[in-house]
Order: structure tokens, then C-alpha cells, then sequence
């Protein structure tokens, strides 16, 4: 890995520590949907309302306030109006998406317990 995508990996991680953790999971949760969600009729890439309102079991108040909290620090982009909206995922959260699937990791390891060693292989054998 280097420098700059370490010093990116970095910054990136600080951001998602940021934020909480319930935020963190749900954000795991668009990015499985907009990859492989349940409805095929959507643009590629984007996340709907009730398929997420759906899988995150949240009444909607609360899915809305950490979808607010997932906006406001650019981790996902908000489309449409109610009850049509759909979610993309902000380019980096989008790559590190594809990124895990790619290599296996489960993308909740690195986003939600802040195991970004995972991604450079500087994680432990018991992994």
C-alpha cells in the first residue's frame, strides 16, 4: 500500500469514526442493497427507501435521522422526494465497497469495528 492510499485509508477512517455507530451499520446496509438489493428496477448503484426501510428493521423517524447523519458527512447522496427517494454511495464508500466484496472482507468488519487493517493484509492469522 502506498503512502497516499495509506494517508487516504487514514483519513477516511477518522470520517467514519466520526459518525455512529448505528450510522455505520445502516451505511453497510445501503451499500449491500445498492449492489444487490431486491429490486432490479432501480439504476444500479442506488439504494431505495422501502428496500432499505425494509432490511434495517429502524422505524422510519430514526432511519431518517441517521440518514441525515450519513448525508451530512458524504458518505451517501439523496435522491427524489418521499416515498421515492433512492441513495447512491459517495464515491469512496462506493470503491471501498467493491473493494471488500472483491477480496472477501465483510465490509461491517472494516466500516463498523474500524478494522481498516484488514485492507492493507495487516490483520492477524485469526482473521
Amino acid at each position: 500500500m502506498t503512502s497516499n492510499t495509506s494517508a487516504s485509508t487514514d483519513q477516511f477512517a477518522r470520517r467514519v469514526e466520526l459518525i455512529p455507530v448505528a450510522a455505520r451499520r445502516l451505511l453497510c446496509l445501503i451499500a449491500r442493497e445498492a449492489h444487490h438489493g431486491t429490486l432490479r428496477s432501480k439504476t444500479p448503484g442506488t439504494a431505495t427507501l422501502p428496500e432499505v426501510h425494509e432490511a434495517c428493521g429502524l422505524d422510519v423517524d430514526a432511519m431518517y435521522s441517521l440518514l441525515k447523519i450519513l448525508q451530512d458527512a458524504g458518505f451517501i447522496l439523496i435522491d427524489g422526494e418521499y416515498p421515492f427517494e433512492t441513495m447512491k454511495l459517495a464515491s469512496e464508500i462506493a470503491s471501498l465497497s467493491e473493494h471488500c466484496e472483491a477480496a472477501k472482507i465483510q465490509l461491517e468488519n472494516v466500516v463498523v469495528d474500524q478494522r481498516f487493517d484488514l485492507l492493507s493484509g495487516r490483520a492477524g492469522a485469526a482473521e
